[in-house]
């Protein structure tokens, strides 16, 4: 019966999610922009590939590939929830969630999926048109492979979310939360294949970035969808995000036991 009850909660937490989202549409027009800077590094490197030739083992179409799928991979991975922690513990709004039957990780989560949804709306069909329209944008994908990427990308969210919301709740101890979060990103972007694939990186960077979560989030799904990866690569990245969500989900829970025993809030 509880499991009952906490799936009906959480279906009402994402159909008032997806009708914010859809409230808010210039919100939504905003986010979906800023998202397609992939596209821009893509066309940096066209530019190369234009004057000095490709790197070894790419071409002008891998790259389209690449950055077309990382550009709706970081839709699905780039996260916003710290900003709504930090607001609703600086606010005492954090007070509110806790009176309601969920745990306030789930309310963020399904506040952050209805967008994602409502974004995957807009952006998949833009994705398929142009890989239609684009002679050198070409996705192979079999049903296996869709399934595999289709998974790919919702490990991705859950990744960025947990390890978001870990970041989070430093705010428990410390008012700095979003620019930790913005440290982390910012050096983690090298590591994950949002500045550029992991391949093409130094081989000390991209060993280093096969076992660290970022990859996880953006490139790997990416590589996925470009076809770039064989299977004991598949395997690797799908074993490596799923170790780091299960390592960040238990610090998340021990850093919420710990942390909501300081937690306070004065009405203003």
């Amino acid at each position: 019966m509880a499991e009952v009850a906490f799936l009906r909660t959480g279906a009402g937490l994402l159909r008032a999610s997806l009708q914010v989202a859809v409230t808010y549409r210039g919100r939504m027009v905003l986010w979906a922009v800023t998202g397609f800077f992939p596209l821009l590094l893509m066309a940096v490197w066209l530019t190369v590939v234009a004057e000095s030739g490709p790197p070894a083992g790419w071409t002008t179409g891998d790259f389209l590939a690449y950055y077309a799928a990382a550009a709706l991979v970081s839709h699905a991975s780039g996260q916003h929830v710290v900003w709504d922690w930090d607001h609703d513990l600086r606010t005492g709004e954090l007070s509110t969630k806790l009176l309601r039957p969920v745990h306030p990780f789930w309310q963020f989560a399904a506040g952050d999926l209805g967008h994602r949804l409502v974004l995957a709306t807009f952006l998949v069909p833009v994705l398929v048109v142009a890989a239609l329209a684009l002679p050198g944008l070409d996705y192979e994908l079999g049903p296996l492979d869709l399934l595999l990427a289709v998974l790919a990308m919702v490990i991705a969210w859950v990744l960025s979310l947990v390890m978001a919301s870990v970041v989070a709740i430093l705010g428990f101890w410390s008012t700095q939360t979003t620019n930790v979060w913005m440290l982390v990103w910012g050096l983690g972007s090298f590591a994950s294949g949002w500045v550029a694939p992991l391949e093409l990186m130094p081989r000390w960077l991209h060993d280093l970035g096969l076992v660290l979560p970022f990859r996880s989030t953006i490139g790997f799904p990416a590589e996925l969808v470009a076809g770039r990866l064989d299977g004991a690569e598949t395997a690797l990245g799908f074993g490596v995000g799923l170790a780091w969500t299960v390592v960040l989900a238990a610090a998340l829970v021990l850093g919420w036991r710990r942390g909501i025993r300081r937690y306070q809030a004065v009405a203003g």
